[in-house]
């Protein structure tokens, strides 16, 4: 198997320079995609980059991308290709945004690297070298009970909530502690064992690749709310395993 981290990580060495000249600029040339989401010139600068770097190393592979689409080579690898996310909270300044990058080959995830610049941090996977944090191996918690469980969630009203919050709102009661941030930063909060759970809606395959992998590769489980292990359903629960089919039941094909 090919190491691909060393080659995600000459990714974001490069990426990271690009989002942090952008990040609380004056000017971030910022745009409203036609399903009205926000995309910022720091996002377009990063994926035209990263774009450039696989033609170079690999022509032949696969690119899908959030903000240019697929492009098909004629291998069976495919580059996933998130260049900021949490675009919101960089456009407002928040720190918390992230590049994401994940390998799929014949139609697994194989690898996978979120970097995030403004914090310092990265964590990434390969399958079967298990899940790391700024160089420190990550394993999910122990915690086995949805009572003292550290529930993790995104929004949960909006465009980017699930269509039926209340479900969302029952199982986060049965929960010891309650925090919300979205986007990447709980899930890898999960692989490295700070938080029990995590649920999140409305994604895309380029959201939830790279999560996979590493909350897997720390011991964990990644699946839909149907209990599927896809990255292209556009929902994601990722858990320590010990309370994911709980959680899942609860939240049984919620979209």
């Amino acid at each position: 198997m090919n190491n691909w981290i060393q080659f995600l990580t000459d990714i974001v060495d490069e990426s990271d320079k690009i989002a942090l000249k952008y990040f609380k600029a004056s000017d971030l040339g910022v745009l409203i995609k036609d399903n009205m989401t926000p995309v910022s010139q720091g996002d377009l600068e990063i994926e035209n980059h990263i774009r450039a770097l696989v033609g170079q190393r690999y022509p032949n592979m696969s690119i899908v991308g959030e903000e240019h689409g697929e492009t098909k080579g004629s291998d069976d690898i495919k580059l996933i290709i998130d260049p900021i996310d949490g675009t919101k909270n960089f456009i407002r300044g928040l720190p918390f945004f992230a590049t994401l990058l994940a390998i799929e080959e014949g139609g697994e995830v194989t690898a996978g690297l979120v970097s995030a610049p403004a914090t310092g941090e990265r964590w990434w996977a390969q399958k079967g070298q298990g899940a790391f944090y700024n160089g420190s191996r990550i394993h999910v918690s122990e915690i086995s009970s949805l009572d003292k469980a550290l529930a993790l969630h995104g929004s949960m009203y909006g465009s980017e909530a699930s269509d039926d919050p209340s479900r969302v709102e029952a199982l986060l009661r049965q929960t010891y502690r309650q925090r919300g941030f979205g986007d990447y930063y709980p899930h890898m909060l999960v692989a490295q064992g700070l938080g029990e759970f995590a649920v999140d809606f409305k994604l895309q395959v380029w959201d939830i690749a790279p999560l996979k992998i590493i909350v897997e590769e720390a011991g964990g489980i990644c699946t839909d709310t149907a209990g599927v292990a896809t990255a292209y359903s556009g929902n994601l629960i990722t858990s320590n395993g010990k309370i994911h089919d709980d959680v899942q039941k609860q939240l049984a094909n919620l979209k």
